[in-house]
């Protein structure tokens, strides 16, 4: 006989462990399929805008994160080759109440939402294979773990099982894509005591822009974005050493500190690319996270697009979706999210990262135009940070990357 579970969750990350957290705190009953036993640093995103954080707090699950060590930002200070003062992002004045960024270890973070998950009442199983889905009005679930397979059945599957989604691919869900503009490498490091960790850093010398997102106690996670040529650049036994001598951002301070800083994880890079669907539901099935569909990097949306998919995904549960229909207004909101989202960080690669021979033109361009001389580009990056609902449609101009490129 298969047991019953209203609600599936496939994937125990940020999003399904939130979501099953939010949805069994509401008495519905949930159970969590996560193939990982132990989840290991795979360089996945750990800084949260404003508007991300505003979504984990309706969720409730913001003060899961902050028990567990969360580190919030309330500047950015930006740095430029051949600029004396850029200014700061002041992040906690981007949304009211709101106080900053938030930044967590990745697999801190899902193993502490997970535990809220079951201390809420979720089941969740561990090192879990084989998913198998069988779509439509009563959808089920088989899957084998501990060399035993199971069937599940229930009222509805979420996937939320990241990129390579074996839930979308099952249900006949297709993702459109975006070729990507440029490459992020990420690497956590340790060692940062001195350097000041009551802002974070975005910084753009030569050819690399650099980030930093500070997570208390001396550590942080380091981006650095190139052009297409920068596939490869930190691959293969030497990755780490090559990531770390590219840090050596002359425009930041702390830039010797940071190059001489003690790899605490693995060195990784990813496309830039993009990649979305305007109905992430099927009867029986809706995804979240990056299962929908996933942004470039570059911007750092990734986490504030899964709280919010969460939020959303909840109340339409809660008040009684199961079948695609009642779904549609997920996939409509999510579709001109992600439309906003995608030209930001088009915006922001071609002018930061882009391989080009006028990237210094390009960056200060968009720093004058951030101060003001194009209130369309400034309300493109407040809308990273307050949200993609903040920018109004006349700003999705593609002459603003005509204009970059040509600086």
């Amino acid at each position: 006989m298969a047991d019953v579970s209203d609600v599936v969750v496939v994937g125990g990350g940020i999003g399904g462990a939130s979501l099953a957290f939010a949805l069994a705190r509401a008495g519905v009953g949930v159970t969590v399929l996560e193939a990982s036993t132990v989840f290991a640093d795979r360089v996945r995103g750990e800084s949260m805008q404003a508007w991300g954080l505003k979504e984990a707090r309706a969720v409730g699950v913001e003060q899961v994160l902050l028990d567990a060590g969360a580190h919030i930002t309330s500047v950015w200070k930006q740095y430029r080759e051949g600029a004396h003062d850029v200014g700061d992002i002041p992040m906690s004045m981007m949304i009211p109440d709101i106080p900053g960024s938030l930044n967590l270890r990745h697999p801190d973070a899902c193993a502490a939402l997970l535990d809220a998950a079951v201390d809420a009442g979720a089941t969740v199983v561990r090192g879990v294979r084989d998913v198998v889905l069988a779509v439509g009005s009563s959808p089920a679930v088989t899957y084998v773990a501990n060399g035993k397979a199971t069937e599940l059945r229930s009222t509805l599957v979420v996937g939320a099982d990241g990129r390579g989604s074996t839930v979308r691919k099952q249900a006949g869900i297709t993702l459109d894509r975006q070729e990507p503009i440029s490459y992020i490498a990420g690497l956590l490091v340790d060692g940062l005591d001195g350097v000041p960790d009551d802002h974070d850093v975005v910084a753009a010398e030569g050819d690399v822009f650099f980030l930093m997102f500070h997570q208390g106690g001396g550590r942080a996670r380091l981006y650095l974005c190139t052009g297409l040529s920068g596939q490869h650049r930190f691959s293969g036994r030497n990755g780490t050493e090559q990531f770390l001598a590219a840090c050596n951002v002359s425009c930041y301070p702390w830039s010797e500190q940071v190059m001489t800083a003690t790899p605490a994880g693995p060195c990784a890079t990813y496309a830039g690319d993009d990649t979305w669907t305007d109905a992430p539901f099927a009867d029986g099935v809706v995804l979240i996270g990056d299962a929908a569909g996933h942004n470039d990097p570059v911007i750092g949306q990734g986490l504030s697009i899964a709280m919010r998919d969460v939020r959303i995904v909840r109340d339409l549960i809660l008040d009684g979706a199961r079948q695609s229909a009642a779904f549609a207004p997920y996939g409509e909101e999510r579709a001109s999210r992600m439309e906003r989202v995608r030209f930001i960080a088009d915006v922001l690669a071609v002018a930061q990262a882009e391989d080009a021979d006028n990237r210094l033109a390009r960056r200060t361009m968009l720093a004058e135009n951030m101060a003001g001389t194009d209130p369309d580009v400034l309300a493109l990056m407040l809308g990273a940070f307050a949200g993609p609902e903040t920018i109004p449609r006349e700003a999705l101009d593609p002459g603003i990357l005509e204009r970059l490129r040509s600086a």
